[in-house]
């Protein structure tokens, strides 16, 4: 796995990917300055916590971030309780085997309901966990190469003494 640049590179590919495959929603982004008269039904994600990841020893900074998406629905429309859960569901199905095209772990789906957080009046809400495994910062690998060498490959049974010349350098494509 290649390094992710920053974070907001990750809000911005969640946010084109999950547009991409939700369909009918009125609003989708992230940190909003207010819930306030938004388009409804909108999907906000967030960034809730980051933990340390499985470290790659390149020097890059591996972290597991744990990502949220509210999910806002007129409470008053026909049907709210189910088209919430529903876009629940959607949302989770959206997130199966997806790294929206970066250098990421694969999502990995870990939770979806009521959320504890009070919506604003007319307004039902949920959320949906989901991980990914990063890697930020740039490989660190202090030594040059001193030695040298090339690292030869070859294909059995073509290989072995005398057989070198149909080896390749494994730098070359």
């Amino acid at each position: 796995m290649s390094t992710l640049q920053n974070i907001e590179q990750l809000h911005e590919a969640i946010k084109a990917g999950l547009a991409a495959k939700l369909s009918g929603l009125g609003f989708i982004g992230h940190y909003p300055a207010s819930e306030d008269g938004l388009a409804l039904p909108a999907v906000l994600v967030t960034l809730a916590d980051m933990k340390p990841g499985r470290d790659p020893g390149s020097g890059e900074q591996a972290l597991t971030v744990r990502l949220q998406a509210r999910l806002l629905v007129n409470a008053t429309q026909a049907k709210a309780e189910i088209t919430v859960r529903e876009l629940a569901a959607r949302l989770a199905l959206a997130l199966k085997n997806e790294n929206w095209g970066l250098p990421v772990g694969m999502a990995q789906f870990t939770q979806a309901g009521p959320d504890p957080q009070a919506p604003a009046a007319g307004r039902l809400a949920w959320l949906v966990e989901w991980s990914h495994d990063i890697e930020l910062g740039a490989p660190a690998w202090p030594y040059g190469d001193e030695s040298k060498l090339t690292l030869m490959l070859g294909l059995d049974p073509e290989t072995g003494r005398g057989k070198e010349a149909q080896y390749r350098a494994a730098s070359q494509e």
